[in-house]
């Protein structure tokens, strides 16, 4: 293992993926050589995120074809996240909002249109109407509770930003008056299952980054050290928000093998 693990603190990373490793379809400069160093010095580190649009396995599909050698195990995702917390509250239906092949990680459910348990939302995407919208209203009003994959206001896509499903989210608070339980990042639960794989305590982890609530703030006030990139939607101008944080700014994941081998 190499001689940083020695005088730094951090010993394992979690890494958001998209605008960190990728931008949709399209592997960011010197990400995967960054994976393969890690791996190649037996750095533990899984890849967290909050996509609601893909199961895992889509995701290990889109990494493995762009040169990342992961495995699922590897992979923690906000809907995976979902499906274990609803697994382990003995939920047995839900209604499930979100585009993509999320549908997979919640097989083990009811799947309903009609009074379930929950209503999962997720990142619905271009397939957003009133009718589907009213529709998650309609159950949430009539006593199903609401979980929210996750919350992130916007992302990143090669043709520029887009809307998330924070806006749905929060549209569906507004009008039913019941606040979403969320479960992927800023989540603290989310991180602190991340840090339950691994394995380690959260003062040496880093969390790896582009998005300044849901990947710094939220693994800040988890107890991990914080690392922003500035591939994704991370900005500059984010850092004046709180000028203790990010710990760490830099160009992009390639520098990450740098920064681990430079003293201090």
């Amino acid at each position: 293992m190499v001689s940083w693990i020695m005088n730094k603190t951090v010993k394992g990373f979690l890494i958001d993926i998209d605008g960190v490793l990728y931008i949709e379809r399209q592997a960011i400069r010197g990400a995967v050589e960054a994976i393969q160093y890690l791996q190649k010095n037996k750095v533990p580190f899984l890849l967290v995120t909050n996509t609601t649009r893909r199961s895992r396995y889509s995701l290990l599909n889109n990494l493995q074809r762009l040169g990342f050698k992961i495995d699922i195990a590897q992979i923690l995702s906000a809907p995976y996240a979902a499906a274990q917390w609803l697994k382990d509250n003995g939920v047995k239906s839900i209604s499930l909002f979100s585009r993509g092949d999320t549908y997979r990680e919640f097989k083990s459910f009811r799947i309903t249109p009609n009074k379930p348990e929950y209503v999962v939302i997720g990142d619905i995407g271009e397939d957003l109407t009133y009718a589907n919208l009213n529709q998650a209203f309609r159950l949430i009003m009539g006593g199903s509770k609401m979980l929210a994959l996750q919350k992130n206001r916007f992302w990143q896509r090669n043709t520029g930003l887009a809307i998330d499903s924070g806006a749905i989210v929060a549209a569906l608070e507004y009008a039913t008056r019941q606040e979403a339980l969320v479960i992927g990042k800023p989540s603290r639960e989310f991180f602190l299952q991340g840090l339950k794989i691994l394995n380690l305590p959260p003062e040496h982890v880093a969390m790896v980054g582009d998005d300044m609530e849901a990947d710094i703030l939220g693994a800040a006030g988890a107890g991990l050290y914080t690392i922003a990139v500035q591939t994704g939607k991370f900005s500059s101008y984010a850092r004046e928000a709180d000028s203790e944080l990010p710990h760490q700014v830099l160009a992009s994941i390639a520098e990450l093998p740098g920064w681990l081998e430079s003293p201090g």
